[in-house]
């Protein structure tokens, strides 16, 4: 009983963390908005890209070192028609799929007319593929990050990439991802080829990649 008593209070000591750095994040970046952030720039915009930072690009996620940090289930900082582009690269899926409808609703809500939206999302399909097919899929190529798995188990890469020790909350093929920019209301929305200036070579293998534009 007492065990139990004490894993509740370290999870909820857990939220209660998460909810203050949460809020931490979200009134630096709206200050930082207010202060730094100019609607009239151009302004090309990566999400959820933690401290990593691309060259020309600015950057908000729920990082205090981000340019603009924020969390991400609330939306976005910045005010209304004032973002150029929108990056991001294995984002998605790491939000449920209710969550994944209204942060892409917040980057159309940002971007200007004629802005594009540009993502990446892990292929689930490889993955439902290497259950139904075993016998050609090479885990040491696809399920890279070590998580306990026995990949003789032909369930075991599924597992592998929709827990992704429980980072992963959606995932996604080209047909549902398309499907899930036009259902927000971007337009032109469709899959794009790899771009060698916004998306890693180190994710190609895996990935499949998407855009829409705001009219």
């Amino acid at each position: 009983m007492m065990s139990k008593i004490i894993k509740k209070i370290s999870q909820l000591r857990g939220v209660v963390c998460y909810e203050i750095y949460s809020l931490a994040c979200c009134l630096a970046g709206l200050i930082k908005v207010i202060l730094f952030f100019s609607k009239a720039g151009h302004n090309k915009l990566e999400i959820g890209a933690g401290r990593s930072k691309k060259v020309g690009m600015i950057t908000a996620d729920l990082d205090l070192y981000s340019d603009f940090p924020f969390d991400l289930k609330a939306g976005l900082p910045f005010p209304d028609e004032s973002i150029d582009l929108i990056y991001a690269e294995h984002v998605l899926e790491h939000f449920q799929y209710r969550d994944v409808q209204q942060l892409l609703g917040e980057c159309r809500r940002v971007m200007k007319p004629g802005a594009v939206l540009k993502v990446s999302v892990p292929d689930a399909r490889i993955y439902l593929d290497a259950y139904c097919n075993p016998e050609g899929f090479d885990h040491r190529e696809y399920c890279t990050h070590d998580a306990g798995l026995n990949y003789q188990l032909r369930i075991n890469p599924v597992n592998y990439m929709f827990y992704m020790d429980g980072h992963h909350r959606h995932m996604f093929d080209i047909e549902s991802l398309l499907f899930t920019l036009k259902s927000v209301g971007f337009d032109d929305v469709c899959a794009r080829e790899f771009d060698t200036d916004l998306d890693q070579m180190a994710r190609k293998y895996e990935s499949i990649y998407a855009q829409g534009v705001k009219k």
